[in-house]
């Protein structure tokens, strides 16, 4: 291989993770605005079949007990279960910020993220912390671009924070 064939191919390979983490990032960007916006069935096309949401409830007895909602219907439930903090009043008032100090790690057709994300609920005349997190995503490339396989969320202060923040360098 010549070494402008190399020059090239290291080139197309660059881009081609440049363009991997622009999907991604408009990945997380979207499953905001789809929850915010009570966009069930385009938020759902988010997740892989399988895909799987693994959360610490952050307002029970126990902070960091851990919810989980695996497959497509369960993620459905996910959506509509009051200890998820989803249900009447939340379309048009929440805030889903993901994203925040983002770190992204492409291996082929698998990418993990960890960040920081945090949502705020319109209450009244107040606006409101509902909750502040620490994120890993697992998402596969799949027909049509990026999908989340698992969301690994959980509350600040859980005992596997650092677990899920580093979670990119082990992957």
């Amino acid at each position: 291989m010549s070494d402008i064939e190399s020059r090239l191919a290291a080139l197309e390979e660059q881009v081609r993770e440049l363009r991997d983490e622009r999907e991604i990032r408009e990945l997380l960007s979207r499953y905001g605005y789809y929850a915010d916006a009570c966009l069930d069935d385009d938020y759902l096309a988010l997740f892989t079949e399988d895909g799987a949401m693994d959360v610490s409830q952050g307002g029970s007895e126990d902070p960091y007990a851990v919810l989980r909602w695996e497959g497509q219907e369960a993620m459905r439930t996910f959506l509509t279960d009051r200890t998820a903090a989803h249900g009447d009043g939340f379309a048009g008032r929440s805030l889903h910020l993901q994203g925040n100090n983002l770190t992204v790690t492409v291996r082929g057709d698998t990418a993990v993220a960890a960040g920081y994300s945090f949502i705020f609920h319109q209450d009244g005349p107040r606006l409101k912390l509902l909750s502040a997190s620490t994120n890993e995503w697992h998402m596969v490339r799949a027909a049509g671009g990026w999908r989340i396989a698992l969301r690994r969320r959980r509350a600040v202060g859980s005992p596997d924070t650092a677990e899920v923040l580093t979670s990119t360098d082990r992957a």
